[in-house]
């Protein structure tokens, strides 16, 4: 019998899926950050855009790699964006329409899937069953008008498409501005407020995969000085995010596919039982066997 979960109408042959991971959410919001957002401000060489780094690796790292981060090889050069992860935290409540864990069950195959998500009629497999039954209909083929005749197909093969149980969590981000004057700080700021609309709830994606973002209006701006004629003077703000994550699969690790399709059964037959336990049949008696026809 077909599964009555309300399911999307996409051929599964076409469904992309992709794994979502904990490195996919980290890209998510670095990718928001640095491509949507697209920060820029002004600066003693004009019109720029503001570098964005995922947390803060190490100088020598840095002098390396992005040499424009330490110009001289020893300060950092602002306007900067730093993001690094807070915390992680597997919610229960996130859960959904599912309100407890489904375990992946194994057939034959030992593929796993816990939880379907699309549902298409497997279209070979069912016009063969078609194709039987207007040939039986037409007393094997010598019928040719009995064979064309329309009718209903009956026995239809669905193909559906099963992932793994995801597991959801909720991760916060925070994200240090750091800029040399107050009117870069103000630039960078308005763009956090009027892209992401109020309340502060936006999407970030990743490899076909969308989380839910929530920013944190609540933010203090400090400026730092060790004396009026000092050469370096920055003003700071951290900004915290929380998004509502999930995660499919191992990749690496994972060591039965991320989707697995299935097919259902277009007809259930049962074997009839013809042994009576050695009695003879009550309808007659003179029966030299011990099987009901």
């Amino acid at each position: 019998m077909p599964i009555r979960t309300p399911l999307n109408v996409q051929p599964s042959s076409s469904y992309s899926l992709a794994p979502s991971s904990i490195e996919d959410i980290d890209f998510a919001v670095y990718k928001y950050v640095d491509e949507k957002l697209n920060i820029s401000v002004d600066t003693n060489e004009g019109w720029q855009k503001v570098p964005v780094i995922y947390s803060l690796p190490e100088r020598a790292y840095q002098i390396k790699n992005n040499p424009d981060l330490r110009p001289n090889g020893r300060t950092l050069k602002y306007p900067l964006i730093s993001i690094h992860k807070v915390s992680a935290v597997q919610n229960p409540a996130n859960k959904g329409i599912y309100g407890v864990n489904i375990p992946p069950f194994f057939d034959y195959y030992d593929r796993g899937g816990s939880i379907p998500i699309t549902r298409v009629v497997e279209q070979e497999s069912t016009a063969k069953f078609a194709n039987a039954n207007a040939i039986r209909k037409s007393d094997g083929g010598q019928n040719i008008n009995r064979q064309t005749f329309p009718g209903v197909n009956k026995n239809v093969v669905y193909e559906t498409l099963f992932i793994p149980f995801p597991t959801f969590v909720e991760m916060t981000y925070t994200i240090d501005i750091v800029t040399e004057y107050q009117t870069q700080m103000n630039q960078i700021l308005s763009k956090f407020h009027t892209h992401t609309g109020d309340p502060s709830v936006f999407s970030v994606e990743h490899e076909n995969n969308s989380y839910e973002a929530f920013l944190d209006s609540n933010y203090n701006i400090n400026f730092k000085a060790d004396g009026l004629d000092v050469t370096e003077r920055i003003f700071t703000a951290a900004l915290s995010l929380k998004v509502l994550g999930y995660l499919v699969g191992d990749k690496d690790n994972q060591n039965t596919p991320i989707k697995v399709k299935r097919q259902s059964a277009a007809k259930v037959r049962f074997s009839r039982e013809r042994s009576m336990l050695d009695e003879e049949p009550d309808f007659n008696a003179n029966r030299k066997d011990k099987y009901r026809p």
